[in-house]
């Protein structure tokens, strides 16, 4: 806008200087050079001045055409029809030119007129289409055509008929007159320009374009007085007019640059406009009352008082005129009739002149009467306009109220909306209070109950409210804010749209003074407008609620056709979508356990998942529950505490009525008290009911932060969207359970299937090798026997008992892991006092063989007055596995540690432990190697068998023994393993 601006002013500059050095050239040429220096100065400045003006109109329709604002596009045409006008004037002086060049002047007149001609037309559409004026009337453009030729006829009619002037002496009178009366009707049109812009100075012109359309009119003002001396000099030489005047051109070319200039500051003062407008706009969106200014105010409609009726004023000399030549000049006797007849003709038609100019007035009256209700009924549309498009509620109400102080010169709105818009009034309905005000904050509350706001909304017409006489009868909050503002009343206007009450807008002024018949009319139209953008933001409010309603709806019901889902998933998408669906602050998830409790399973908070403060919230016995409600299968709405009781508490306050009312000891007083420590008057519990059945319960609460005066806990009415959400939820719920059940019990019919497989694969490969063994030496002591010596007969029986032997161990395995599936504990009276030393002798004992084979070293660290409680057999077959396991898996020649000692963890148990130097176990494999036939990767390709039941035999004996089996390894090669046992002390 600035870089606009300061274009403008050096256009300004720039025309200046042209003017004044032009008209200093003609000046110093006349005197200095000669006459046709002066006239080929003016002959190449005037069309210079005409494209530079010309230029500077195309500027500015070339401008309004790159912008989008639609202000900016009004004075397109008129821009365009400048530029056309000057472009034409400016071809006329280059034909003139051409013409003066080539010694034809004098046939060249008839074509200058012509072309000249063509200039009106196009200024004429330029101030009709000019931005900022009021529309002028096509009796207005007849009056004033009327007007210019009654002038013009009293021109023609002093100079023909009585001739006030005489001819040059050099030209004859029939060569005279015909020039002058051109010159007239040229001069005609200037006039016309003239007096149409004296009607748009009457009507109205905007403050912002006072300037450019002041200079429109000196520029025309210039060119008329230009051309009433060209026309003058034209009807007195032998040629017409030969630019040898300094001031006839001085003067057309200051009104060529005056016209142009005034074309750029037409689209300077359209661009402020939109600038100002969208200043506006984001003022109202701030809600910024005491910066914002009216439009009124900055761009109002300026009207000038202009003696119009004085257009009739020719008319009446030009019938004067005529009645006075005929009764002083005229002198015939025979026709003495006729004359009288003219002269009473005469005082008729001026009789006719002053009716007209009474009935003129009265119409003006009218007319300006309408144009006000038209220009004021054309604002509150534009205002309404603006807020077309604001759907939020909260966001309409506060830009409503902001036009209201902004554009209607009011210091105080007060909105009162019906939140059950749709609903028949009652005392019970909920009163939306939306305020704003030039001196203290604005207030959003909600109130209910039978106050004096209420008894205004319900009446529903006009009523003026002295807040001293019903000041007992206000809400607290709006009490307190009319006592900061010192407000003495406030005039109420009803909102309704088709017949239905949807509320009503109060105004004050802190001015004690009534609001006059003309504002009121257009706060009353704004007010009968605003009711229909009320009903679409309402309508709007409700799809959208709705919407969301049925997306959460949606969502829950999706999870219905998914294969499987964890039901604590589920529930907190249930807390999620039903803090959604219901505007809900908390959405608590509380399941049923077997004990007749309920427990806490997900909380939504503020629409987030909250599990870190789904501890904070306590435990509820379903007895409890039961007592709160006489059908506790049905949703119900719980009074935690009432809001007119509590709103005006603070924390600390309601702590100390908490702990005056309620007993300690009460779990109902838990959940009361966790649900006012968060501000919660009210709350939804929903039950989630299965088959007639309480599986869990949902409660919707909304807390009120501390100092808001704005309720918006729940009450009766959102019971059914709370049924509505929590039978779709039971029924998700349900069948996610059922989900997880069956999705458990096809895993665990996968893992048998699985480890069925693993077994067939393990025993056909543990059994095929002794099998083989033994086949193979019995079929070379069949084959050979005679041959063989006794010796290696005998090794070979051997080999072959071996075989069958590891055959044996590998079939009691797998019966002791079937019997260990089928009795899960061992008998109490096998269970004695068992000596972990002696126990651990034998076991070393055994495999002293192998262990000297190996060449390995076994340490011992075991008090000799340890003991546990076990069964003999069983720890002694659990300590071989282990031991057998550690020989196999470790390489020969690595030392092996057997250990025991108090647990230090736990006083009364006892830790056997058994270290050796393999190659470790992997952290994600140490709890898979205690599972029925698992063997590691690496274990199934080696040659070393196995059946995969040892670990799992030991962990399942070692737990019917009542203690615990598991491997410390970093499983890393060399770094070894170290099983543990654990077992209660004796």
């Amino acid at each position: 806008m600035q870089k606009l601006s300061r274009y403008s002013i050096i256009a300004a500059i720039v025309a200046s200087m042209f003017v004044v050095l032009s008209l200093a050239c003609l000046l110093l040429l006349n005197g200095l050079v000669g006459l046709r220096a002066v006239i080929t100065c003016a002959r190449v400045t005037v069309p210079l001045a005409a494209l530079i003006g010309s230029f500077w109109s195309w500027q500015a329709w070339y401008w309004s055409r790159r912008s989008r604002t639609r202000i900016v596009m009004q004075g397109r045409l008129s821009w365009l029809c400048i530029a056309l006008g000057l472009l034409i004037l400016c071809t006329r002086g280059v034909a003139e030119n051409i013409a003066w060049y080539i010694h034809d002047d004098l046939y060249f007149l008839p074509i200058r007129y012509m072309i000249s001609s063509l200039f009106y037309p196009f200024l004429f559409t330029a101030i009709i289409a000019l931005p900022g004026i009021s529309r002028l009337s096509a009796s207005k453009v007849v009056d004033v055509l009327i007007t210019t030729f009654c002038l013009a006829g009293i021109c023609w009619y002093l100079i023909t008929i009585y001739p006030m002037v005489a001819p040059p002496a050099d030209m004859l009178v029939g060569e005279w007159l015909p020039r002058l009366r051109l010159s007239i009707i040229a001069l005609a049109g200037d006039v016309f320009l003239l007096l149409l812009f004296s009607y748009f100075w009457q009507q109205g012109v905007r403050t912002s374009m006072r300037l450019p359309l002041l200079l429109l009119n000196v520029g025309l003002a210039l060119n008329t007085l230009a051309d009433a001396g060209a026309g003058w000099f034209d009807a007195n030489s032998v040629l017409y007019y030969q630019h040898h005047v300094p001031w006839i051109d001085g003067c057309w070319i200051a009104s060529l640059l005056v016209l142009g200039l005034s074309a750029l500051y037409q689209y300077q003062a359209q661009a402020r406009h939109a600038l100002s407008d969208a200043e506006l706009n984001i003022a109202s969106e701030n809600m910024a009352p005491d910066k914002g200014t009216s439009a009124l105010d900055t761009d109002r409609i300026c009207r000038y008082k202009l003696p119009i009726q004085g257009m009739y004023v020719p008319l009446a000399l030009l019938l004067g005129g005529l009645c006075v030549f005929e009764v002083m000049y005229i002198h015939r006797p025979a026709n003495e009739g006729v004359d009288g007849l003219f002269t009473l003709s005469s005082i008729v038609g001026m009789l006719i002149v002053v009716r007209h100019f009474f009935a003129t007035r009265e119409n003006a009256a009218l007319l300006r009467e309408r144009d006000q209700r038209f220009h004021e009924a054309e604002q509150v549309r534009n205002l309404v306009a603006q807020l077309a498009d604001i759907l939020e509620l909260d966001t309409l109400c506060e830009h409503i109220m902001h036009v209201v102080i902004a554009q209607f010169g009011f210091t105080s709105v007060m909105l009162l909306l019906l939140e059950e818009y749709n609903q028949p009034l009652s005392e019970r309905s909920h009163l939306l209070v939306h305020t704003a005000s030039q001196l203290v904050q604005p207030l959003k509350c909600r109130v209910t109950g039978d106050s004096i706001l209420y008894q205004v909304v319900a009446q529903g017409y006009e009523r003026e409210l002295h807040w001293s006489t019903y000041l007992s009868e206000l809400p607290g909050e709006v009490r307190r804010w009319q006592e900061r503002q010192h407000i003495p009343s406030m005039m109420f206007f009803p909102i309704i749209y088709q017949g239905r009450i949807l509320g009503s807008l109060g105004v004050a002024r802190h001015v004690l003074s009534r609001t006059d018949l003309s504002t009121a009319s257009m706060v009353r139209s704004y007010v009968d407008q605003i009711a229909t953008v009320i009903e679409h933001s309402y309508l709007y409010q409700q799809a959208r609620e709705r919407e969301k309603f049925a997306r959460a709806m949606v969502n829950i019901s999706t999870r219905l056709n998914a294969a499987v889902i964890e039901p604590v998933e589920l529930s907190q998408l249930i807390c999620v979508e039903g803090a959604r669906a219901l505007h809900a602050d908390y959405v608590i998830f509380y399941i049923r356990r077997a004990e007749g409790v309920l427990e806490p399973l997900a909380i939504s908070i503020d629409g987030q998942q909250s599990s870190q403060q789904l501890s904070e919230w306590p435990s509820l016995r379903i007895s409890e529950y039961e007592q709160e409600t006489a059908q506790p299968l049905h949703p119900f709405l719980l009074e935690v505490s009432p809001y007119r009781k509590m709103q005006l508490l603070t924390e600390s306050s309601q702590h100390a009525i908490v702990s005056r009312d309620h007993h300690p000891g009460s779990r109902q007083f838990v959940l009361k008290a966790k649900l006012i420590r968060h501000r919660i008057y009210t709350a939804i519990l929903a039950p989630l009911v299965t088959g007639g059945h309480l599986h869990g319960l949902l409660i919707f609460a909304s807390s009120v932060p501390l100092g808001s005066n704005t309720d918006l806990s729940f009450d009766e009415s959102d019971i059914p969207h709370a049924q509505d959400f929590v039978e779709q939820a039971s029924v998700a719920f349900t069948n996610a359970q059922l989900y997880q059940r069956l999705s458990t019990a096809n895993e665990q019919l996968k893992e048998l299937d699985e480890m069925k497989d693993q077994f067939m694969v393990t025993a056909s490969h543990e059994l095929r090798t002794p099998l083989t063994a033994v086949q193979g030496y019995i079929e070379l002591i069949a084959q050979y026997d005679e041959t063989l010596p006794a010796e290696q007969r005998r090794e070979f029986l051997h080999k072959a008992q071996l075989g069958c032997e590891e055959l044996e161990v590998l079939l009691r395995n797998v019966m002791d892991a079937s019997r260990i599936e089928a009795e899960t504990a061992i008998k109490p009276a096998l269970i004695s006092r068992v000596s972990v030393q002696e126990i651990l002798e034998k076991v070393l004992v055994l495999i002293e063989p192998q262990v000297t084979q190996d060449q390995r070293q076994v340490s011992c660290n075991i008090p000799a007055q340890l003991y546990v409680y076990a069964d003999p057999l069983r720890l002694h077959q659990v300590l071989m596995n282990i031991s057998t396991n550690a020989l196999k898996y470790s390489a020969p020649g690595t030392p092996l540690l057997f250990s025991a000692g108090r647990s230090p963890e736990q006083d009364k148990m006892v830790v056997i432990s058994v270290t050796d130097k393999g190659k470790g176990i992997a952290p994600q494999d140490q709890t898979r190697i205690f599972q029925r036939f698992y063997r590691l990767e690496s274990d199934m390709n080696s040659p070393i068998r196995g059946s995969g039941l040892g670990l799992y035999i030991s962990r399942r004996l070692i737990e019917a023994m009542g203690g615990k089996i598991w491997i410390e390894s970093r499983g890393v090669p060399g770094g070894g393993s170290t099983f543990h046992i654990l077992l209660p002390m004796a």
